[in-house]
């Protein structure tokens, strides 16, 4: 609904970014959810809509949870956690996840990541179509 008030964007031919440049998502993904927003970090390459696919970096802080509401979406994603622990649940299957070990689900299935650790997860993940 947001992307209604927005103003349209000239197409970009940028190519690469620097972190500087990588647009914050984690307002929009937790806009009701205070705690989420303090200890989650979601940030997108470029513009997904452009492309039709959505490159995200993604940080969760120890205690970090998507909620108790398992998400849901029309699209598919995958990902590569690169540092930490993060608990990814899709469905009824529950699985820790470590540097390393990678996840691929159709989102449409509930799903949901949760840091049970003491250190930051991050992970570098990829969703098509995007869906914000």
């Amino acid at each position: 609904m947001s992307e209604f008030f927005e103003p349209d964007s000239a197409a970009s031919s940028q190519v690469f970014f620097t972190p500087a440049e990588l647009r914050d998502l984690t307002s929009l993904l937790y806009q009701s959810n205070d705690t989420a927003q303090e200890r989650i970090t979601i940030r997108q390459v470029g513009d997904a809509k452009l492309h039709g696919l959505q490159v995200l970096q993604e940080r969760y802080e120890p205690g970090a949870d998507t909620g108790d509401d398992m998400l849901e979406h029309e699209a598919n994603e995958g990902g590569i956690v690169t540092a930490g622990e993060i608990e990814v649940t899709v469905g009824s299957e529950t699985r820790i996840l470590k540097a390393g070990d990678s996840y691929l689900f159709n989102s449409r299935e509930p799903h949901r990541f949760r840091n049970i650790s003491d250190r930051p997860a991050e992970m570098i993940s990829a969703c098509t179509p995007p869906y914000l």
